[in-house]
């Protein structure tokens, strides 16, 4: 599976999921009752994710990523699976129990989301499609028909013994959706057999998601005042990269150990959430202390304050094994030949009764300037009156994002996160590309 000026600040990813078929405890008390339930649930998996990409070994200086993405092709699975698998996808993704319950909050966030497709500054792009082999399998009717009318998803039959074909086809849907930001998300080697003397294990779905968001930023920072500045990228190295500047009224709070900005793109539609630590501390760090619930009580407490604001104008790709990162939260037998339940997805016969998740991957590109973020977005700009019976003047706060940040865009009207990820080296561009 594989899954963006100051211009804007873009983002773009890309999920798919790679399924084979083999022949032969809800955490809803850590939810916000008053964010939707489906915002919650990708939201507090956004944190979890997170977490855990930071915990590991090879930690990147960089990421990029879209729980949406993930969310959303994860979905599409979960709602055929049974027995362990499904109690341990609810549990990693905070699904509900019931498919009609996730099903029904899908379709609301999907109206939300795309009621900005209008707006003439904004350009975002939300797609599902499916690829499907029955070579072997007989996929189910009612299966198939949800995925097509639930996400929307566009159906693709094919053969996968046709490897480059169907890698070139896929390739090809995702660059359109994406606009061309991801061009190559999988490979003919993703579509290898696996069969053995007796044995038949054959790729037999291919599930996609792309999102891709453009906006231009509220408030514009100046091209003029974009200069090289030093960022430290941790305790004891420094760098000089271009910083943008602005200084404007935007909302900001802190806590003892947090600065927290929001950045709104045009007309207020989406913002950028930057959480920067008060003192220098690096991504692992910062991943260990933050939790979801510091970063909506920092929302909670925001208001408009004067704010010098520098950051970084930065680009970056980067690329995520999924399946390493679920199977570490407890996503186990979805990938296992063995014990994967996703009965509802086909009927079951002699050469086909089971199939699991083979590989899942993610690839997310963002690019920020002066003029906005690219993957999609939009910009607005609120102008204040200030006379002489009028409140005091907002007191003057500095956000120099300087050093290692983690950051978030927002759908403001679901409040669910679209894209988020850390920086902690402007300069480099890519992260951890296909092997």
């Amino acid at each position: 599976m594989r899954l963006p000026q100051l211009k804007m600040v873009c983002r773009t990813f890309v999920l798919f999921a790679i399924l084979f078929m083999v022949l032969g405890a809800d955490r809803a008390d850590r939810l916000d009752s008053k964010i939707p339930d489906i915002s919650q649930r990708i939201n507090t998996f956004t944190m979890d994710l997170l977490k855990q990409h930071s915990g590991g070994k090879d930690l990147p200086a960089n990421t990029i990523l879209s729980p949406q993405s993930i969310f959303h092709g994860l979905a599409m699975s979960y709602i055929a699976s049974g027995g362990d698998t499904r109690k341990e996808l609810a549990r990693a993704f905070h699904f509900p129990e019931e498919n009609g319950a996730l099903l029904k909050e899908i379709k609301g966030l999907w109206q939300q989301l795309h009621r900005s497709d209008k707006h003439k500054r904004i350009d975002i792009t939300l797609a599902n499609s499916a690829w499907l082999d029955e070579t072997y399998a007989d996929f189910r009717k009612e299966y198939v028909e949800e995925i097509q009318r639930a996400f929307d998803a566009s159906l693709h039959r094919v053969e996968f013994k046709q490897k480059e074909r169907v890698s070139e086809d896929i390739n090809k849907w995702i660059s359109e959706k994406t606009r061309g930001k991801i061009q190559r998300s999988v490979e003919p080697s993703d579509f290898k057999s696996r069969s053995d003397t007796g044995i038949i294990d054959e790729p037999t779905l291919v599930t996609v998601n792309a999102v891709y968001f453009k906006a231009d930023w509220g408030s514009r920072f100046d091209k003029a005042s974009t200069r090289n500045r030093t960022f430290h990228t941790d305790e004891t190295a420094t760098m000089e990269t271009p910083m943008m500047h602005q200084r404007s009224l935007l909302p900001y709070s802190e806590n003892a150990k947090l600065k927290f900005l929001e950045i709104p793109y045009i007309d207020n539609l989406y913002s950028m959430y930057v959480i920067l630590p008060i003192n220098l501390i690096g991504i692992r760090q910062l991943m260990q202390d933050v939790t979801m619930e510091q970063i909506l009580e920092l929302k909670r407490r925001a208001f408009a304050h004067e704010v010098d604001v520098v950051f970084p104008k930065f680009e970056m790709k980067s690329h995520l094994r999924v399946k390493e990162a679920l199977s570490a939260m407890g996503v186990k037998s979805a990938f296992s030949n063995q014990k994967a339940d996703f009965d509802r997805m086909i009927i079951k016969k002699l050469e086909a009764f089971r199939i699991y998740i083979s590989e899942i991957y993610h690839d997310g590109w963002i690019d920020v300037h002066e003029e906005g973020t690219k993957a999609a977005a939009a910009t607005s700009t609120v102008h204040i009156s200030f006379g002489c019976s009028g409140p005091p003047r907002p007191r003057l706060v500095q956000f120099h994002a300087d050093h290692p940040f983690l950051f978030m865009i927002v759908h403001n009207e679901s409040r669910s996160i679209l894209f988020a990820g850390w920086i902690s080296n402007p300069r480099k561009i890519a992260q951890r590309d296909r092997e």
